[in-house]
């Protein structure tokens, strides 16, 4: 699935450099730095503007059980330094981490979607980012969060809503 996603985001990628670019946008690449299921976990992510307010990105992280990967797209409304965008993307956006008497570690994938702000710092070129994510979690973390419950397992149930932040480079190409 990790390889359909890269092939996808490479392809719409290429596709949309090659259009025309005759408003004058200039194209934009961004690298972040950040905590939160859109970088990985604690990761990387590589966002990338080959259109007017349309983002496409990808990001690698730790997730505390195994590397998390995302792939997805912003679409953006630019207001000077203020700019709001909403997301939606494929990857991880479960965990389950447990140790003790109770040894269970799992990794799930799905859905997410959510709103986010850019705060561009007075130089124009780099900037925070701040999101508010719902995953749709996999039916099979459910599951494995009831198992865990009913043989005994002190759980905190996982808020509906994530949130991240990350700080951005941009990368002039």
């Amino acid at each position: 699935m990790r390889k359909y996603i890269a092939i996808i985001f490479l392809f719409v990628s290429n596709f949309l450099q090659a259009q025309d670019n005759s408003q004058g946008f200039k194209k934009e690449f961004d690298i972040g730095f950040g905590l939160g299921i859109d970088y990985g976990g604690i990761g990387i992510r590589g966002t990338i503007l080959p259109i007017q307010h349309l983002g496409l990105f990808a990001a690698v992280g730790y997730n505390l059980n195994s590397i998390g990967f995302n792939a997805g797209g912003q679409w953006h409304f630019p207001k000077n330094r203020h700019d709001f965008f909403l997301t939606g993307m494929y990857g991880y956006n479960a965990v389950i981490v447990m140790s003790g008497d109770i040894n269970d570690k799992a990794t799930y994938y799905g859905f997410s979607a959510g709103a986010g702000y850019q705060l561009k710092m007075k130089n124009n070129f780099n900037f925070w980012n701040f999101e508010l994510l719902y995953p749709l979690r996999n039916s099979n973390f459910e599951k494995d969060l009831d198992a865990l419950e009913t043989i005994g397992a002190d759980l905190k149930k996982p808020l509906p809503v994530a949130f991240s932040i990350g700080l951005h480079f941009k990368i002039p190409y």
